[in-house]
């Protein structure tokens, strides 16, 4: 049985994206089952989803959801990738886990159309259970899951995030915050509060 991790839906991923239109032809890049891509295509933002994923078994359900899907990590599948054929990639916390998020991103600039968008969304390590420990008690431990996740192999904040893919040749055109909706009352001052209670950003991208 797979892992709850592999069949999570991603609603607030496809609230952030709706307003930017339909893309035809997209990319899930880490799409463990697929669900992001089924309900992109189901909520008619995407025309057809392709992905790519390293686990086997997440890979193979993943094939029932998606027109393709390519088992192995980004690395290992990336020359197999017709990737001219994408108007949009998403890289839903992807990120942090690979050993080189810059050269990952850009290899994408490199190989992907000049209209393409990059859909990502990484962990907030500015979140107060992060940064009060570290600041207070001198404490960085990781866990099992969420933001300190062991496998998490780089960290960012909402300006480290800006700033990779900058460096990487691409520009930021929408950024948005996930986050508990106890912060999103009218009478908490949630833009102040966000680096601090954002459980992750969110990002569109295109090409500089």
């Amino acid at each position: 049985m797979l892992a709850k991790y592999y069949m999570t839906d991603r609603p607030e991923v496809l609230r952030f994206l709706e307003s930017h239109g339909r893309y035809e032809t997209a990319i899930d890049i880490g799409c463990a089952s697929g669900a992001l891509g089924a309900s992109l295509i189901k909520a008619g933002l995407v025309g057809v989803c392709d992905g790519i994923e390293p686990n086997e078994g997440a890979a193979e359900v993943a094939r029932t959801r998606l027109r393709h899907v390519w088992h192995g990590t980004l690395d290992a599948v990336s020359a197999q990738v017709p990737w001219s054929n994408y108007n949009m990639i998403s890289m839903t916390d992807v990120l942090e886990h690979l050993s080189d998020p810059w050269a990952a991103l850009r290899h994408l600039h490199t190989h992907t159309r000049s209209d393409c968008t990059l859909l990502l969304s990484v962990p907030n390590v500015r979140h107060y259970h992060v940064s009060l420990p570290l600041l207070l008690l001198g404490e960085f431990r990781y866990t099992d899951h969420g933001i300190m996740d062991r496998t998490h192999l780089h960290l960012f904040t909402r300006n480290s995030l800006i700033k990779t893919l900058n460096e990487c040749g691409w520009e930021v055109v929408k950024l948005g915050s996930h986050m508990k909706n106890r912060y999103r009352r009218w009478f908490m001052p949630t833009r102040a509060l966000e680096p601090f209670v954002a459980v992750q950003y969110l990002v569109i991208a295109r090409k500089q």
